[in-house]
């Protein structure tokens, strides 16, 4: 960021200068977010890890809401160069109060090499039945499902006909239901029914998705989309809760590792969904999408009970 920064204030900034920074921002997201992920049991007891973790996607989703605004504000105010700046001393400021954070004090295991670590962490979720039933509850509805974003300027623009201003509407309004469902998760406690909370959650994402697809209304496509960031935050702040809560602390970070995998995953599930679009119609390629959702739920709670009886 830093880099970007100087580019732009030098004037000596191109194209492949953003490719290379988004590159090794990639790169570090790989290691920051399972590890990030990891360390929130290390600040709560067990009780407490649904409320903390639905708290942390809270603010995710406060700033999908807020930051554009901002955003927007900063640019017109002090120009790209500032805004980078600005960003610079966002991250600064956090990695700051890393230092400021306790944390009881552990046995360090034996130094292992890079292929053994992974390989452990394979090994644990292909002999655990209920993380591999849950790692498959996050990768399948993010693929099928959640591409349904890329399209959302086709929907705004040829199907509901309502141009930029439509499509800001409809992106903020999945930002209000993904912070409406991280809250209503939060305010859960003592809650035991997290599994079929969770099908019921990614039941109503595809169910919503399916029906957003089908609408030409502009209002019912925004009180529809709103349902869909709600059902499907609601059930990814779940998963996460139920990955770490049946993981041993000694490889949480690999696990949650392959759980972030989710994210990366996303934009290959773009692709054919694209390519579906030119031929069937952005509406009938989500609406296809929700129903894959919609079936792989009902077969993975109909077929694999423990994940309805998981607390």
């Amino acid at each position: 960021m830093v880099s970007i920064a100087i580019l732009l204030a030098t004037g000596a900034i191109v194209w492949w200068h953003f490719v290379v920074a988004a590159f090794l921002q990639g790169v570090i997201f790989a290691f920051q977010a399972p590890g990030r992920q990891a360390f929130v049991p290390e600040l709560v007891n067990r009780q407490a890890l649904l409320n903390a973790i639905a708290l942390n996607s809270s603010a995710l989703n406060l700033m999908r809401i807020i930051a554009p605004a901002i955003g927007g504000i900063l640019l017109a105010t002090i120009g790209a160069t500032g805004v980078y700046y600005v960003i610079v001393a966002c991250n600064m400021t956090s990695v700051a109060t890393l230092f400021v954070i306790s944390i009881p004090v552990r046995q360090v295991k034996p130094k292992q090499t890079f292929k053994s670590d992974m390989f452990q962490g394979l090994r644990f979720i292909r002999h655990n039945p209920t993380i591999l039933a849950l790692l498959t509850m996050a990768f399948v509805p993010t693929i099928f499902g959640l591409p349904y974003m890329y399209l959302m300027p086709v929907f705004a623009a040829d199907v509901l006909k309502v141009g930029e201003t439509g499509l800001g509407w409809l992106m903020t309004m999945i930002g209000v239901g993904a912070l409406a469902g991280s809250l209503g998760i939060a305010s859960l406690v003592d809650f035991r029914h997290k599994g079929l909370l969770q099908l019921i959650l990614v039941f109503v994402f595809g169910v919503t998705l399916c029906l957003f697809s089908q609408s030409s209304h502009f209002g019912l496509s925004l009180a529809l989309i709103t349902g869909v960031g709600l059902g499907s935050i609601g059930y990814i702040t779940l998963n996460n809760t139920l990955i770490l809560h049946n993981t041993p602390q000694k490889v949480q970070g690999r696990v949650m590792s392959i759980f972030m995998m989710t994210f990366g995953l996303m934009p290959v599930g773009a692709l054919p969904m694209g390519a579906l679009a030119e031929f069937w119609g952005s509406p009938l390629t989500v609406f296809v999408g929700g129903a894959i959702v919609i079936v792989f739920t009902v077969a993975m709670g109909t077929l694999i009970p423990r994940l309805r009886r998981l607390e």
